[in-house]
């Protein structure tokens, strides 16, 4: 693998010069992202006035997520992924400029928003498997949890940027503007593509059909007892812990009555947090205990969502959600680590395919399930009792997988 200069060798995988590609051209185009995100919640709970819908946004975004990841990682395990990201990349550009000519021309509905997210979740279904694979094709073994680390930060450190930009420009400008830039931040991960040399996808022919190669990955997952008791905790996680996201405008607007910049400044402390946790596990993360720190990050996630929910003030919360960022990455991060390196590489595609459900897709069911929590529970202001119950089941969770865990980092003498 070709090597580009790096300061300092805490950050290795930056050495090779595919990835540090990658690696820039996805945290320009996670700005973007970021700033769409911000941008559709706003307009539809301006539309509706209700946290419901928010939870629909999710909905329509998890429907793909969660049915179409295991397809994706057969695709990815099958085909060049670099040229697998080159259509779904391109698909999502030309979706968000359609967003942006709707909203611009104030022909945009509640219907269009929803079904632009389900359609761009789509697209990722098959996106996320591809470059979580790929990561492993760009960086020797040594290095994939400090590239792992460095992949995480692409998407926590645009959470730091993307949603401040997003609360200056919202007022002035409307959503139109957030969605335009993102259309045009997927161009640089599409001259990040172009510009790779000598990339192996190192998957496997296979020619079984679909349905097989599909049962082939989830036998494996059944009868590695570790890889499913990864996967079921970071399930659990998704659906009872980072589904909080979606309440965030209700806790900016009607909560501490913050409006759109209160908003963008919970996000950006949400992805400071993050940024700060996936570059310390890069720079920091190379010990054995990560069974321990599993244990100790999903534990303070949960105690500090309890809090960040009970929060008087949007000051205090702030500083509750960096926190809870820095736990939230730092514990999702180990776990693709383990699958990574536990996974062969011919299915290595299929089990970060429902890693990927985990992490995306769930999350945004789950936030289905607050918003009608938070609606059952007294309309906008029920949104603190909701978060506080899902915390709560998430910290017994983690709880629950302590002896697994704790095992893997302790095992019992031969």
């Amino acid at each position: 693998m070709d090597a580009v200069p790096v300061t300092s060798a805490r950050f290795s995988a930056l050495r090779n010069r595919n990835f540090a590609l990658l690696w820039v051209g996805v945290i320009v185009s996670n700005i973007g992202i970021w700033m769409q995100n911000v941008g559709q919640s706003w307009l539809v709970l301006q539309l509706t006035d209700s946290p419901l819908w928010l939870g629909l946004l999710g909905l329509s975004f998890a429907i793909p997520m969660v049915t179409l990841p295991l397809i994706g990682g057969v695709v990815t395990d099958r085909v060049p992924r670099v040229r697998l990201l080159f259509v779904t990349q391109t698909g999502q550009m030309l979706l968000a400029f359609g967003l942006t000519i709707s909203t611009y021309l104030g022909a945009v509905t509640v219907g269009q928003i929803l079904l632009v997210s389900f359609l761009w979740a789509t697209m990722l279904a098959f996106d996320n498997p591809a470059r979580q694979a790929l990561i492993y094709d760009l960086v020797p073994k040594e290095d994939l949890l400090n590239a792992l680390s460095l992949n995480a930060a692409t998407y926590t450190g645009a959470a730091l940027v993307g949603p401040a930009l997003a609360g200056v420009l919202l007022v002035p400008f409307g959503p139109a503007m957030l969605f335009f830039l993102n259309a045009v931040t997927y161009l640089a991960v599409i001259f990040a593509l172009a510009a790779m040399r000598g990339v192996v996808s190192r998957g496997s022919a296979m020619p079984t059909s679909l349905g097989r190669a599909v049962g082939a990955g989830l036998a494996y997952v059944w009868r590695t007892r570790y890889v499913l008791g990864l996967l079921t905790l970071s399930a659990l996680v998704a659906v009872f812990g980072r589904s909080y996201q979606s309440l965030l405008p209700v806790f900016a607007r009607d909560i501490w009555e913050a409006g759109p910049g209160g908003y963008g400044l919970l996000l950006s402390s949400a992805g400071g947090g993050a940024l700060v946790g996936a570059f310390g596990l890069a720079a920091f993360g190379r010990g054995r205990r990560q069974g321990a720190l599993m244990i100790i990050t999903g534990l303070l996630f949960s105690g500090l969502l309890i809090l960040f929910a009970l929060s008087p003030a949007l000051s205090l919360g702030v500083v509750l959600l960096f926190l809870a960022g820095v736990a939230a990455t730092v514990f999702t991060t180990l776990i693709s680590t383990q699958l990574q390196l536990t996974s062969p590489h011919e299915l290595r595609g299929r089990v970060m395919s429902l890693y990927a459900i985990t992490l995306i897709g769930l999350p945004s069911l789950g936030a289905l399930a607050v918003g009608a929590l938070a609606e059952q529970l007294g309309g906008l202001q029920g949104a603190p009792e909701a978060v506080i119950i899902g915390a709560v089941v998430l910290g017994i969770a983690v709880l629950a997988a302590t002896p697994t865990l704790w095992r893997r980092d302790h095992p019992s003498p031969r």
